[in-house]
């Protein structure tokens, strides 16, 4: 009997353990909403552009991305120009992409308010002269 009480323990505890979800990642992260472009680095050329907030917004709604795009640093990166976008966003073996106007646009993490596109992460692999683009709510 007590070895059969001891195996329905056992069984009980191992099945809890392992049914236990340690997801850092909460379903209340998302891309929807204001993001300031902050910096931008990367690409052939190996840039390092830094920007102030309200410079280059990005503002994701259910399918739309609006992008205002107020630089004159003349720089040669600086995202997309001022206008509205279709976007959607995918997860391929735990890994996010987004997509902008039917062209993948590169791999995308989110951590507390700060969201980065790199695009040297695609599902097709990596590369190496692709823009890493960081922004911030």
């Amino acid at each position: 009997m007590k070895i059969g009480k001891l195996s329905l323990l056992i069984i009980l505890g191992i099945t809890l353990f392992t049914s236990c979800n340690n997801d850092d990642s909460t379903e209340s992260e998302s891309i929807i909403g204001i993001w300031n472009v902050k910096n931008i680095s990367g690409g052939i050329a190996g840039i390092e552009d830094e920007y102030e907030t309200g410079i280059i917004t990005w503002a994701f709604n259910n399918q739309t991305l609006i992008v205002e795009n107020n630089d004159t640093q003349g720089n040669i990166y600086s995202g997309f120009e001022s206008g509205t976008y279709n976007y959607s966003a995918t997860k391929i073996n735990g890994i996010n992409y987004i997509i902008v106007d039917n062209s993948e646009y590169g791999g995308y993490t989110l951590s507390n308010n700060n969201l980065i596109i790199n695009q040297n992460e695609t599902t097709s692999g990596s590369g190496s002269d692709g823009f890493m683009l960081q922004l911030e709510r």
